[in-house]
């Protein structure tokens, strides 16, 4: 092993390949309260598989610095090598907190510019937008963020951000091609901070400036949280606008993810999720909800036959908080059509000759290709997820009075003749449903 190489690989990791732990060690199940998700769990042993691969792991070149003949040559010339690389500590005189908080900024940006979305919610960690953010991405785990509030509430962040991770991420991805239908809501727990937290300011009316438009953040820090009821008030606006997407509350839609979250080949698409929040709280204001219900059998046949219009909204608009708005507005004037009195065959006809919508049917340029179309001659993981998706979508549980389909966290057993009514508990009068058409039909 060249000098050259090894001072390349050993950066930012090098802790992390001291300690062999990628996540799933000693000091992260520390630092997680020993609950790590079989998620991370299985990218810490990629990562350690990859590593030892490349560079080999640290216990063996400490081994070639005390017992040089157990180890092979290729070892023992790269422990020579890492005895002769110098680390450069870079030290920073500052007065106070906030000074030192500004040169880690300065410092860490001068290679590669953090994500402006990171950034803000690096600078703004002590606000309730980002403790909330945080609390639900590790599940109410991890370190406490809220450590300063007092116990009772502590222990409230903490279950709220249980429920709410549950809620998004139950059940699990599994790795590589999609091969059910029971996926979570809200895609790969592990890393989705950036996201939460815009659910988080957008399920509590946070406007905040969308910082995909710009490289520069604004350096004003959100407001501090001193006593964790702000806190408390965010994460219980999040849960029930979740209670509306995903669980057996009464106020539950349930609507299938693979129809409004992810593309055709079971990729995730955090604006659509973001774009249906805004979608159903519209029709909740406007109390039109049950109108909703009333089309959503050809609304969602749509969106099935037509998945990768999200997807071109995304590329028009771009990614981030800039597309929501618009797949909003497209779910909102799908409805409108169909509202309309026309048939599912025709609503293409009727967004071709509208101004807003006309490019979902525009010819792609030559280098366009969406994250469903992948090349080469073996099947890849997005084939034959796609391939997988389109034929158990024909035959997925829908919910016996809309005909929507039905996602497994919100499946209940309604009684086609109520009980009040005599209806029987058999069989033969069970039917399943979302729990908002088992709770809203006459």
């Amino acid at each position: 092993m060249k000098q050259e190489s090894l001072s390349k690989q050993v950066g930012p990791p090098l802790i992390a390949w001291v300690h062999d732990d990628y996540g799933d060690g000693q000091r992260s199940l520390q630092f997680f309260g020993n609950r790590i998700s079989e998620e991370q769990k299985k990218i810490a042993e990629k990562t350690r598989k990859a590593v030892k691969v490349e560079i080999g792991a640290y216990a063996e070149f400490k081994a070639a610095m005390t017992n040089p003949q157990n180890v092979s040559p290729v070892i023992q010339i790269g422990a020579n090598a890492l005895a002769a690389v110098h680390i450069t500590a870079q030290w920073v005189t500052a007065n106070d907190a906030k000074a030192a908080e500004d040169s880690y900024f300065k410092i860490n940006q001068a290679a590669t510019p953090i994500d402006p979305t990171e950034r803000r919610i690096l600078q703004s960690r002590q606000s309730p937008n980002v403790i909330a953010a945080r609390a639900i991405t590790r599940a109410g785990t991890g370190h406490k963020y809220w450590l300063n509030f007092d116990k009772p509430r502590q222990e409230k962040i903490e279950q709220l951000g249980h429920d709410i991770y549950n809620s998004m991420y139950e059940p699990p991805m599994q790795e590589g091609a999609v091969k059910t239908l029971d996926l979570p809501v809200a895609g790969r727990g592990y890393n989705a901070l950036p996201f939460v937290f815009d659910l988080v300011n957008q399920t509590n009316g946070i406007k905040i400036a969308d910082s995909t438009r710009s490289k520069q953040v604004a350096n004003d820090v959100l407001e501090k949280d001193v006593d964790g009821i702000r806190t408390l008030e965010f994460l219980g606006s999040v849960k029930r606008r979740l209670d509306r997407i995903v669980g057996k509350t009464a106020s539950s839609l349930g609507p299938h993810p693979l129809v409004y979250f992810y593309t055709r080949s079971g990729a995730f698409q955090p604006s659509a999720l973001l774009a249906f929040d805004l979608f159903i709280d519209a029709l909740e204001s406007d109390g039109k909800t049950r109108s909703f219900i009333k089309v959503r059998e050809e609304f969602e046949n749509f969106l099935i036959r037509n998945k990768e219009h999200l997807g071109h909204i995304v590329h028009k608009y771009g990614s981030g908080n800039r597309s929501v708005q618009p797949i909003a507005e497209y779910f909102k004037s799908i409805k409108a059509i169909i509202e309309a009195g026309n048939k599912e065959t025709l609503i293409e006809d009727i967004l071709k000759n509208e101004n807003n919508y006309a490019f979902l049917f525009s010819p792609r340029p030559a280098n366009y290709k969406s994250s469903d179309e992948v090349g080469g001659k073996a099947f890849g993981r997005h084939t034959k997820s796609a391939t997988f998706i389109n034929e158990a979508l024909l035959g997925a549980t829908r919910c016996q009075i809309c005909h929507g389909l039905v996602h497994c966290n919100s499946i209940q057993i309604d009684h086609v003749h109520k009980k009040e009514h005599g209806g029987s508990s058999d069989m033969k009068n069970a039917q399943i449903a979302h729990p908002y058409c088992n709770s809203a039909k006459g």
